[in-house]
């Protein structure tokens, strides 16, 4: 029973979920639903984090992806990805409240965390809502989320419309941080200095 949960981590991607589980999701609409998959989708292009990755460090990142495709016999890791996807369209299709979570230890991995989701068949902007409402209203925090008067002016500018292609989320132009642009240049000096 899902009595005293507020949300689920991870994916159900063992196996088909069954009625019985959807059903406890309908009647406690409050649950939320962070799949975490990460990658499982296609092999990951990773050349979009040159700007803040050593060449080094994203050569390694690169073949720990490679890896995680061939290393599964039988390509398991896209198998589990069907069965994810599967099952993460009809808890959507049930209204189970989804939210952004990742659990790749990279701080990029929710970029693909959202791509995984929209392969999964989430819209961009269903995926935009999980990622950032849905999210802060899971970890209960009033002040981030969303746009409003009142609230933490945390947001990116983009250089692309993320509706056209969730993608657009790592063509990032600026960063607020409660009002306060982040100096990205500063940052990207100091970790390529590393």
């Amino acid at each position: 029973m899902i009595v005293g949960i507020d949300a689920f981590a991870h994916k159900v991607g063992d196996g088909k979920i069954d009625e019985e589980l959807i059903n406890l999701f309908k009647e406690r609409r409050n649950v939320f639903l962070a799949p975490a998959q990460f990658g499982g989708a296609v092999t990951q292009d990773v050349d979009w984090l040159r700007e803040s990755e050593p060449a080094e460090q994203l050569q390694q990142v690169q073949v720990e992806f490679r890896n995680q495709l061939t290393d599964r016999p039988g390509g398991h890791l896209r198998q589990d990805f069907q069965t994810w996807a599967d099952n993460l369209r009809r808890l959507r299709a049930a209204g189970v409240r989804i939210a952004l979570g990742s659990d790749s230890g990279y701080p990029w991995g929710p970029h693909i965390e959202m791509a995984d989701m929209v392969k999964a068949g989430m819209t961009p902007a269903e995926v935009i809502v999980a990622a950032t409402s849905n999210s802060a209203d899971l970890l209960r925090l009033t002040d981030v989320g969303t746009i409003h008067a009142g609230k933490s002016a945390d947001f990116l500018v983009l250089d692309a419309n993320p509706l056209d292609d969730i993608r657009n989320t790592r063509r990032i132009s600026a960063v607020s941080l409660r009002g306060v642009e982040v100096d990205r240049a500063g940052l990207r000096a100091r970790w390529t200095e590393q």
